[in-house]
């Protein structure tokens, strides 16, 4: 599959169709949407705020989005707003207000948007962009790719903003004691099922049991701290988990009802208190566990080949990707690194394993209204599962290789030649 490469760096070194470029006066922060198309009208992809953000990490991120919507749907454009500015700044939400009404124009005709890294869907995106007067932050993608089909703009702007903010109260899928909805776990509940399936291989039955399947989880957020639930119920070993300055390493894993209390008392998206937790360079330990799995769900680019390497010689097999472009290349365009990645795990692709969001979204659009979150994270798990299996058995298994398998597909699906 070695033809996919050439292929691919075409596609990620060809100019997005939109690149607006925008400046923060009173902060000095900087920001910009890309939507590398407008196919089927519209152009789909999350908010990230954080400092050291460049145009070139968005760019990367607006083209795969593209390639995401080719397994999760709508058939639309992929797009991605960055702004480098400071998470812990006290005038972030002031910053993200200005961004929202500036862009508005796009995200009421074309644009769709969520939350991305340092900026919560929930708590962000849907009250900011009410603010400007948007009925939604999907808003653009209902009015410039279903409006033109023929579908209802009113009764999909009602199913989104109603979907995405069910409580998850059944006891499979929420969390006892914490106030979480699907929004908060749809990404990593996506993670999780993609894994089951990898690891499953050819006997699909296994994959309701993970039983022993030792895991490390970079990342507490919206993706990790799920991804790393739902993982534990299905009877895996969280062995680690870390976030941006610590990590929690227990040799014996941690089970599932250790990871809800974890979840019960998360700081935003930082690890609690914990009797393993180590801080600073004490990280390192985390990645030289034993592990079968690897689920990357913390920044784009946190794996570079050192990391790579500590996976290798801790046995890692499989790695399922929760963030988006977690491996890291030295510029856009370079394939160096998820070629050599490729060739050593069985890779879940971002563009699959992360999609659980993408897909909730559409199937709030075209389905309407959800009456439980269960119909959701149902929805979510058999596109996950049947995305993996189709690569599986393309690839002749859970192996290295897949990860080309899946870029090729998703670009025959988007006909970039």
């Amino acid at each position: 599959m070695s033809t996919v490469w050439p292929r691919y760096q075409r596609y990620l070194e060809s100019r997005p169709r939109i690149v607006l470029e925008w400046s923060d006066e009173p902060t000095g922060a900087q920001g910009w949407l890309i939507m590398n198309s407008l196919r089927g009208g519209a152009a789909g992809g999350g908010t990230r705020l954080r400092k050291g953000l460049t145009r070139e990490e968005v760019t990367y991120l607006a083209k795969g989005m593209e390639l995401k919507f080719a397994f999760s749907g709508p058939q639309i454009g992929g797009a991605k707003s960055g702004i480098d500015f400071d998470p812990r700044d006290p005038r972030k939400r002031e910053v993200l207000e200005r961004w929202f009404r500036d862009i508005r124009p796009y995200l009421q005709e074309v644009y769709g948007t969520g939350g991305d890294v340092n900026v919560d869907e929930q708590r962000d995106v849907l009250p900011l962009c009410e603010a400007v007067g948007l009925e939604h932050p999907q808003q653009g993608i209902v009015q410039g790719h279903l409006a033109p089909r023929g579908g209802s703009v009113t009764r999909a702007d009602r199913s989104l903003r109603h979907g995405l903010a069910l409580p998850v109260d059944d006891p499979g899928f929420g969390v006892p004691g914490a106030s979480l909805c699907v929004a908060d776990l749809i990404t990593g509940y996506g993670v999780a099922r993609a894994a089951a399936r990898l690891v499953a291989g050819d006997d699909a039955n296994r994959s309701l049991c993970l039983e022993g399947l030792r895991v490390v989880v970079e990342g507490f957020g919206n993706v990790g701290g799920p991804a790393a639930l739902y993982l534990a119920r299905m009877g895996a070993r969280i062995v680690a988990i870390t976030d941006v300055s610590s990590a929690i390493v227990v040799q014996g894993g941690l089970g599932a009802q250790e990871v809800e209390e974890l979840l019960r008392r998360r700081d935003v998206r930082e690890l609690p208190e914990h009797p393993d937790r180590r801080v600073g360079e004490g990280r390192d330990e985390a990645y030289a566990q034993p592990a079968d799995l690897f689920v990357p769900a913390a920044v784009s680019g946190s794996v570079d080949p050192a990391r790579l390497g500590q996976l290798r010689s801790a046995g890692t097999t499989y790695m399922v990707c929760g963030a988006n472009q977690p491996i890291r290349e030295t510029r856009l365009g370079d394939t160096t690194n998820i070629r050599e990645a490729d060739d050593q795990f069985a890779i879940v692709a971002d563009v699959v394993g992360s999609m659980g969001m993408a897909r909730a979204f559409h199937y709030l659009m075209a389905d309407g209204p959800a009456q439980s979150a269960t119909e959701v994270f149902d929805a979510v798990r058999t596109t996950m599962e049947d995305a993996v299996a189709s690569l599986l058995q393309r690839n002749g298994g859970p192996g290295p290789g897949l990860l080309a398998q899946t870029l090729a597909m998703a670009l025959d699906r988007i006909g970039f030649v």
